[in-house]
């Protein structure tokens, strides 16, 4: 697998902060969020900078109104016209 893109890197690191912190940050977590931000090389600038803060807003919501652990549905499975029909074929049998 190739390189991620900033954007999946910065929702990893504010998801990992949003856990970490169990939702619940001081003014200096949040700085410490950004200067791990500031890592990633691109300009923290007053706009991204209120992005990122609406972000961890956005996941403290989820992380307080979410189950912990969620698990994927099971797809149903649909069974093939031709298939039914084998089947249907071999009951009358």
């Amino acid at each position: 697998m190739g390189a991620k893109y900033s954007v999946e890197q910065i929702f990893e690191q504010a998801a990992k902060f949003v856990v970490k912190q169990k939702g619940e940050w001081e003014h200096n977590d949040w700085e410490g969020f950004l200067g791990k931000i500031s890592e990633y090389q691109f300009e923290l600038h007053d706009e991204l900078i209120a992005k990122l803060g609406a972000l961890l807003e956005l996941g403290k919501y989820f992380y307080c109104n979410l189950p912990e652990t969620v698990e994927k549905k099971q797809k149903k499975t649909k069974k093939s016209p031709t298939k039914k029909a084998k089947e249907e074929v071999e009951t009358e049998e």
